[in-house]
């Protein structure tokens, strides 16, 4: 049985999967057949194409999509796909997923995906998890909206709340009422994760910038340096920061009445290449 396109979002996967049908279907398919049809010389093309090494052309892939008997709306969602693995640049790969997400199927699988995108990829989630999980939340979205800092809308708050509940993070106890954190992972696959946490970093940087301004010097502690290091330094400074980072994560799991909700970010990250050894 061939695979559903609609139900990747890698058309290096969907390609070796789409090869492994056609094998069942007749043992007489192999990857060479797959490369002659794709127009390359190399039986290894299959292989290059799932391990990275070679980005697939045009031409191979409207030759593909004509011998896997694809529909119309079937080949533009491959293009899409390919579009977006072989985009440069957060925006492009941002763009073409958008793409993707609009011309998927409708069904629960597109949803989910839509779901972790949203969930992962705008700063105000965590935030919203953290004040509706509050004793202090009155159960209404517009509270929620004014105490975000910046504000969000009621609309934005109300359907965050609501995306929550569907992937699980929050819950509504039964006999208090109020909503409950759980223990579940948002998990997604690297495709969307890749787009969405970059999304999301760059958001947070941008909050991180105006909260100089925005915020007196006792209600935040923001601080940096430039320093020049060895390589070995460079891993215990990277151990040292893992470490603060678990005392950081303890603290914030000791049972407590949450009064604010805080973001907390470490970066390291080089603003000089590696210097060449000296060969004296």
């Amino acid at each position: 049985m061939k695979p559903n396109i609609f139900t990747y979002l890698d058309y290096r996967l969907y390609l070796a999967d789409m090869y492994t049908a056609l094998k069942d279907e007749t043992n007489r398919f192999s990857k060479r057949e797959l490369a002659r049809i794709a127009g390359s010389p190399s039986p290894n093309y299959l292989q290059f194409i799932t391990e990275r090494k070679l980005h697939i052309s045009s031409e191979s892939l409207h030759a593909l999509a004509d011998y896997f008997e694809l529909t119309l709306k079937e080949k533009r969602y491959l293009e899409s796909l390919v579009q977006f693995d072989h985009a440069k640049t957060h925006e492009e790969k941002d763009l073409h997923f958008q793409k993707i997400i609009c011309s998927r199927e409708y069904g629960s699988f597109k949803q989910l995906q839509e779901n972790q995108y949203t969930y992962l990829s705008h700063w105000y989630m965590p935030v919203i998890r953290e004040l509706v999980t509050s004793s202090l939340y009155p159960g209404n979205p517009q509270w929620v909206a004014e105490h975000i800092i910046p504000t969000i809308t009621t609309a934005k708050a109300r359907k965050g709340i609501e995306l929550l509940e569907t992937l699980g993070i929050i819950y509504r106890d039964k006999e208090s009422g109020q909503y409950k954190q759980t223990d579940t992972v948002v998990t997604t696959p690297s495709e969307v994760l890749s787009i969405s946490i970059i999304k999301y970093y760059k958001s947070i940087i941008g909050l991180g910038r105006e909260a100089v301004e925005r915020f007196k010097p006792d209600e935040r502690d923001i601080r940096g340096v430039t320093i020049g290091i060895s390589e070995k330094n460079y891993h215990k400074l990277k151990q040292q920061m893992e470490i603060f980072w678990q005392q950081i994560m303890a603290r914030a799991n000791e049972p407590q009445e949450i009064e604010r909700v805080y973001h907390i970010g470490l970066q390291l990250f080089p603003l000089s290449r590696t210097l060449p050894e000296n060969s004296d």
